[in-house]
């Protein structure tokens, strides 16, 4: 039987690392949602992920009573990307941008160059289009569709019942395909 999160709360509040990670594991997958939808770059989002939960371990007693833990933790996401984007803007115009290389490897399986470009192009203009949505489909779509989650844990993550997450899966998609046929 899982804890819940209130109980992994009051213990990560008073230092106990395992229940943070298992705080962590339960809300991972909501955060990179989070800050995919508002960087739409993976890399960073990644970046910021990590960043989010080393600044939500060392301020964790500041969470207080009247806050969701979700709610309180995606604020410090956000918090984090405002963070990330006053430093960017302090940097050098010349400095080049981080990029990871996705062909250092190259794997007879992966596609060309071509196909891979025009793969990231159709997936940009997915997540830029999501981030145009109403708010109340853009984390359900992007944590099924970007982060892989299935409806349980949707469920949990955004506390809603099965059949509200699919109704809402399925409004957002149409909205979504409506959305990226606009901007053809």
């Amino acid at each position: 039987m899982s804890t819940p999160d209130d109980d992994l709360i009051t213990l990560a509040r008073s230092g106990h690392r395992p229940a943070f990670e298992m705080l962590v594991h339960r809300t991972s997958r909501l955060v990179w949602a989070h800050l995919i939808l508002r960087t739409r770059d993976r890399a960073l989002a990644e970046d910021l992920v990590q960043e989010t939960y080393l600044r939500a371990w060392r301020s964790i007693t500041s969470l207080n009573d009247s806050q969701t833990f979700r709610a309180w933790l995606l604020k410090v996401a956000d918090n984090v990307r405002l963070d990330a984007l006053k430093h960017a803007s302090r940097r050098k115009r010349g400095a080049p941008a981080r990029r990871i290389d996705e062909n250092a490897d190259p794997a007879s399986s992966r596609p060309s160059p071509s196909e891979q470009a025009e793969q990231n192009d159709l997936q940009n203009r997915a997540i830029e289009a999501m981030g145009e949505l109403p708010e109340q489909y853009q984390q359900a779509l992007a944590l099924r569709y970007l982060g892989g989650a299935d409806y349980d844990e949707i469920s949990r993550q955004l506390a809603l019942t099965n059949g509200s997450l699919r109704g809402l899966l399925h409004r957002g998609l149409e909205l979504l395909r409506e959305k990226l046929k606009t901007d053809e």
